[in-house]
């Protein structure tokens, strides 16, 4: 195998908790990364003392936070390698995630990008394994749900570029809306079928478990691509139930009922099976 320049960049806020198995899992892989790039998103002093203690870390210190999305585009413009792996600060990879990604690069040049299936866990338990993905993504897919997490994402870093990275106006989807500019602009995303990294999920303030930061990020998703959506309702009716009933799984009380009984309806208004 060639060598090829891998530069992992994880966004950092506040994750001190989980920070060390993420890291344990980098420093593990059968394939190294050829440097870590850590972009705290404005935690101030503890956070910088506390990722001081791991000496190979390339560390930006963010005096402000912006989040996860401006951390990793900073991240990305200082990284020196090829290729590009995103991981959060709470999450992990099997061993040999970058040696497998790497592979499928090889028996499959005309991708740009490539992910991998997921475990989502809370503590020692795996809660949901996503296995099941197109292998290669297509754009009408892509209207009606998000394939690709960061964590399980490597891609070329001149890929990354030419589409501007993360738009930093996102919230919650900006993963989404990445991967929907990509294949737009004619760039490809391949689907490793090994559930090779783990997705956490501890109730510990992580956006994907905020039901309205869910609402409002993919409503901001709709309106940006609203063209597409124009000419595709069924997808965007699907895309609308979809949301309203996963915001409505990730929040509580009065705006949970409200979620539901808006997703219900819009159900049977479209005739959503």
């Amino acid at each position: 195998m060639n060598k090829t320049q891998i530069s992992v960049v994880i966004p950092f806020y506040h994750a001190e908790d989980f920070f060390d198995e993420t890291y344990q899992s980098i420093k593990n892989q059968s394939v190294l990364p050829d440097e870590i790039i850590v972009v705290i998103d404005g935690c101030g002093d503890k956070a910088v003392t506390f990722l001081q203690r791991y000496p190979d870390l390339i560390i930006i210190n963010l005096t402000k936070n912006g989040g996860p999305a401006k951390a990793r585009n900073i991240g990305v413009q200082k990284a020196k390698g090829e290729y590009i792996a995103f991981i959060d600060a709470d999450d992990k990879w099997e061993f040999d995630k970058l040696e497998k990604q790497l592979t499928f690069f090889e028996k499959n040049p005309q991708f740009s990008a490539c992910h991998t299936g997921i475990n989502v866990f809370k503590g020692s338990k795996i809660i949901t394994i996503y296995n099941d993905k197109p292998f290669d993504l297509a754009l009408d897919e892509l209207l009606v749900s998000s394939y690709v997490v960061p964590t399980s994402l490597i891609i070329k870093k001149s890929s990354f570029q030419s589409v501007d990275g993360f738009d930093t106006a996102m919230q919650c989807s900006e993963d989404h809306d990445l991967t929907m500019r990509l294949l737009i602009n004619n760039f490809k995303i391949g689907f490793l079928n090994e559930p090779l990294s783990y997705l956490r999920r501890e109730d510990h303030g992580n956006i994907s478990s905020n039901g309205r930061k869910i609402l409002i990020g993919h409503f901001q998703l709709l309106k940006k691509h609203w063209p597409l959506y124009k000419k595709t309702p069924n997808a965007r009716s699907f895309f609308i139930y979809k949301t309203l009933m996963s915001s409505g799984g990730k929040s509580k009380g009065l705006e949970q009922k409200l979620y539901y009984a808006l997703g219900k309806l819009i159900k049977i208004i479209f005739r959503i099976k």
